[in-house]
């Protein structure tokens, strides 16, 4: 079961997305790996060692949810049965949404943990999220 579920990022939400940016390419010596607007918000992906941090700016947030830990994201090799698993053993999964080279499906752990299960089904997707 484990090899089908990986750790690949933490999601934090920020009205800094440069200053989290210089930080950690400084400090830490992060890679950006994606910066891109998507539905008007910016999400920036910085590579460190194997692992990624997830950067979202929404100047619309609500200050607590600044600078605040979002969500983990696992990486998974087959979307629709690890949703199906979950929901079998009664997790509360949402629903899947397909998007260009995968999909995505939130899900909620303990204490209100929100978790990120994703698939990348394509070639054009694979040197972003996997490299």
């Amino acid at each position: 079961m484990s090899q089908d579920i990986t750790l690949h990022h933490s999601h934090f939400v920020t009205s800094d997305v440069e200053g989290f940016c210089t930080f950690f390419t400084e400090h830490f010596g992060a890679e950006i790996v994606f910066d891109r607007a998507i539905d008007g918000d910016r999400n920036v992906f910085l590579k460190v060692g194997s692992g990624r941090i997830h950067l979202f700016e929404s100047r619309n947030a609500p200050p607590r949810e600044r600078n605040a830990f979002h969500h983990l994201g696992f990486l998974v090799a087959d979307l629709d049965a690890v949703v199906a698993r979950l929901l079998s053993e009664g997790v509360e999964v949402g629903s899947v949404t397909k998007v260009p080279g995968g999909g995505f499906a939130m899900a909620t752990g303990p204490d209100g943990l929100l978790m990120e299960l994703f698939e990348v089904t394509s070639e054009i997707s694979r040197p972003f999220f996997l490299d």
